[in-house]
This record gives C-alpha cells, sequence and structure tokens, in this order.
C-alpha cells in the first residue's frame, strides 16, 4: 500500500494550483503484525513536506501581490532571486526570495526591493512560542531534544535557540506595562466579591560568578481567587522596578483597592516591606505555618520529659496539659490568655530544672524553644489572629501555596538534581516565561506581539472550494 500526497493552493501566485509532495507507504502487499498507521519518521517527513510547499505558497502569495505598483498599477520585473532559510516547528524550510526592481514612477533611481523582508524571518512565531513554553518548564538541552525527536525541528536549532527565544519573550513580558491573560467571566449580579489571600516567599539560586556570595535570593508570590492560584517572581528587586511589577501583578488579578485583601507572610522584615510597595490596602497575617514549626519544637523537647507530680494532690501530666492550654490560646488567638499560659509554663520547666537532674537538659532546649517563640510572636504581634475562626470560615492562614510556589518556579526548574548557574537577568526572564506558562498567560502574550499565533484559519474540505 501506498498513499501519494497532493496539495491543492488557490489564490497563492504562482504556486497556484496542485502540486505533488511525497509518498508514504512501501512496496509490500502484506503488512507485519503491529504495522499499523505511519511511523514517527514517516509523519515527521510527511509535515516537513507539506511546511515546505505552505511556506513557499505564502511566499508566492506576498511577492505576487508586491509585483504589483500601487501608484500606476504597473507590473514589476525580477531582478535576481535569493536564497532564503527560515527554523518552523516542522523542519528547516529553504525558499526563493525574489528581487524586484523599483517601479520608474516614482521618480528616482532604480532601486531593488525585496518584498519578503518584512515577512521572512529567522525563526517562525510558532517555534517561539512552543520553544519558549518547553524552555521554561525544561532545560535548554532537553527542551531541544524534544523539538527534534517529536516535531522534527532542525538541528542547527539547538539548546542556544531555546535560551534565545526564552530570553526574547522573557524581556517582552517584563517589558510590558499591562499583563496580557484572557478575558475572566465578570461575577453575576449579587455574588460577594472573591475573598483574595497574597503571600510572598523568597528563594534561591546559585550564581555563576564565583566569590563569597555564591547565590542570589527571588522573590516569588502567589495569589489566591477563587480557588485558582496565579504566581509572581522577580530576581531584580529595586524598589520602583518591583514597585511596577507588583502593581501588574495585581492589577493581572483584578483586585480593586476597596476589595479585602489579605497579606501572609512569615514575619521576614524584607517581606514586610512590600506592604508599602503594593497598590492597595492589605491586612499582614502570620502564617500559621511557622508559628506551628516553633511550637513543634517546644512539643518535642517536653515530649521527652518523664511525668512529674509538682504537688501532692496534683496530676503528673501538669506540664503537658499547660503546654496544650499554650497551644490552644494560639490557634484561638488569645492573647491573654497565652501569656498566662507562657508565664505558667515556665515556672513548671523551671522547677523540672531543679527538682529532676535527667530531664535537665530537655527541659532547658525547651525553656529556649519556648522563648523563642514568645520573641518571634511579639515581633509579629499585629499579625496574629484567631486562626480558628478564618479557618472555619474558609480562609487561608498559611502560606502553603506560595511554599509550592516556590518549589514549582525555581526548584524544579533551576535548582534540584540540576547543577545550574545563573545570572541575575537570565534567571529573571526565564521566571517571568515560566510565571506566564504557570498563569496561563503565555499564548495571550504571545497573540499580543504575534496576531496570528493559534489562529490559523482552517476549514472542513467540503467548505473549502478553491477559485479557479
Amino acid at each position: 500500500m501506498r498513499m501519494l500526497m497532493t496539495v491543492e493552493f488557490a489564490d497563492a501566485g504562482a504556486k497556484t494550483g496542485t502540486h505533488r509532495v511525497l509518498v508514504v507507504g512501501g512496496c509490500s502487499d502484506l503488512a507485519a503484525p503491529g504495522d499499523i498507521g505511519m511511523s514517527l519518521a514517516e509523519a515527521k517527513t510527511l509535515l516537513s513536506a507539506l511546511q515546505w510547499e505552505f511556506v513557499a505558497a505564502q511566499a508566492a502569495e506576498i511577492a505576487e501581490g508586491a509585483r504589483q505598483c500601487k501608484r500606476c498599477g504597473a507590473r514589476l520585473n525580477i531582478k535576481d532571486w535569493a536564497r532564503r532559510s527560515v527554523h518552523t516547528l516542522f523542519g528547516r524550510v529553504l525558499l526563493q526570495s525574489p528581487r524586484l526592481v523599483s517601479c520608474p514612477c516614482e521618480g528616482t533611481a532604480s532601486r531593488a526591493i525585496s518584498p519578503l523582508k518584512g515577512w521572512l524571518a529567522g525563526t517562525s512565531q510558532e517555534l517561539r512560542y512552543q520553544a519558549a513554553r518547553l524552555g521554561s518548564n525544561h532545560s535548554y538541552r532537553q527542551a531541544a531534544s524534544v523539538l527534534h525527536e517529536l516535531l522534527g525541528v532542525d538541528r542547527s536549532f539547538s539548546y542556544l535557540g531555546i535560551r534565545k527565544a526564552v530570553l526574547e519573550a522573557g524581556s517582552r513580558l517584563d517589558r510590558e506595562t499591562t499583563i496580557a491573560h484572557e478575558p475572566e467571566l465578570p461575577l453575576r449580579l449579587g455574588d460577594p466579591p472573591p475573598i483574595l489571600t497574597l503571600a510572598f516567599d523568597g528563594g534561591y539560586a546559585r550564581r555563576t560568578r564565583k566569590g563569597k556570595q555564591r547565590n542570589f535570593e527571588i522573590l516569588t508570590g502567589a495569589c489566591e481567587k477563587e480557588g485558582k492560584i496565579k504566581v509572581f517572581a522577580s530576581v531584580l528587586k529595586a524598589p520602583s522596578a518591583l514597585r511596577h511589577r507588583l502593581s501588574r501583578f495585581v492589577e493581572r488579578m483584578g483586585i480593586s483597592p476597596t476589595q479585602p485583601t489579605t497579606l501572609i507572610t512569615d514575619g521576614a522584615e524584607s517581606l514586610l516591606r512590600l506592604k508599602k510597595l503594593l497598590p492597595i490596602p492589605t491586612r499582614c497575617v502570620l502564617d500559621y505555618f511557622h508559628v506551628a514549626m516553633k511550637v513543634r519544637h517546644v512539643d518535642q523537647c517536653i515530649g521527652k520529659i518523664l511525668p512529674y507530680r509538682f504537688s501532692p494532690d496534683g496530676s503528673i501530666f501538669e506540664l503537658y496539659d499547660r503546654f496544650n492550654y499554650l497551644r490552644e490560646s494560639l490557634w484561638s488567638g488569645r492573647r491573654s490568655k497565652f501569656k498566662r499560659s507562657f508565664s505558667s509554663l515556665v515556672w513548671l520547666l523551671d522547677r523540672i530544672r531543679e527538682e529532676v537532674p535527667e530531664s535537665e537538659p530537655s527541659a532547658r532546649m525547651a525553656l529556649a524553644h519556648l522563648f523563642d517563640l514568645e520573641a518571634y510572636l511579639q515581633k509579629n504581634a499585629s499579625g496574629i489572629i484567631s486562626y480558628r475562626e478564618w479557618r472555619n470560615a474558609g480562609k487561608r492562614i498559611s502560606s502553603s501555596a506560595v511554599e509550592g510556589t516556590v518549589n514549582r518556579l525555581i526548584g524544579r526548574r533551576m535548582c534540584k538534581s540540576q547543577q545550574m548557574c545563573w545570572t541575575k537577568r537570565g534567571a529573571h526572564l526565564l521566571l517571568q516565561v515560566r510565571c506566564a506558562v504557570l498563569n496561563g498567560d503565555l499564548l495571550a502574550g504571545f497573540r499580543r506581539w504575534f496576531p496570528t499565533i493559534g489562529e490559523r484559519r482552517i476549514m472542513l474540505p467540503w467548505y473549502w472550494l478553491p477559485q479557479q
């Protein structure tokens, strides 16, 4: 069985008509067991051949339209032909580009005109988009390997081409005044405004330059809106530039100044400064995950202390009960009750140190962690809330979303199991593309620059009536 492939073009200049492409299939009449359909090599060859014909027809249509003078309507002569090559998603295409002689009606000296100059580029728009998308999720070499093996991209379009596409896309995304995205459905009349939660955290990547500071910090953020999480990242943290990027992200999320917004942080001073850079009023909430981790340290030390009766009629579990009271008061946000439980727990641990020598090391470590917890809560007293009420109301009380964001943005692509080193600029531009991919905004951004991406006009065969 053999399949003869032909294409028919309409309104394609010199390429109008039917053209034979290639033959697919073997010479044997019997197919081997499991030999079903085309192989990957056959499919890539077929797509490459169709791409050659399609690009040649596009070039012929453009050249034919440019041969008619816009002033007098005379037909321009062809001076010579030049060979051009372009990398596409289905292989490298070589085509002949004509150079036309300018019309005498212009009143100037004769000159050569290339009608394909504005249209023809070294790389097609679709290949740039796919290269940027894959390059943001995989290493540049892995992304190039995927394009070579599955889509038949020419081998000369190597990992350097992937890196160039990612950096160009990241640079354009970073320069945009607004973030392009698909329009969201408006709220129905009478629906309450959605609950919005902002969270920020920091991550680190290895620096290419050797020296004392081998790593640099990356600011990452996440915003949860109606159960959907959008991410943000920036390496360049100058106040003016960071304020502009945060404003774009807030505008992308559609947050109005009157909308209640929560800012969850772990209490780091560098993250608390972001409150002043945000263009909207926010309420700071201390992340309960970090609070629970410090409480856990105290719990582990107290768990090693043997039960002890502090008074003849008292319980041997008085120390553990007092610690549970402290944890419950912190969960409910009752600061005064926490202070009383803290003082009682300190008094009990001091007695353990004096009266139970075998438990003295554990009591001493528990006191150290307990004072560390008190200092942490005292520093972030304005961010302590009733975590129980917020949890029951369906609000977020921890920055687990942004912790996962750090892993998705930085860990999987830039650090984990990959001994990669980065420049600040390269990491920043890559993260802009990666954020756009995770937020579903990369295609919208490319459509802003190249409107034809993903919008090719396709019609069913029986509706296609080529003009003769």
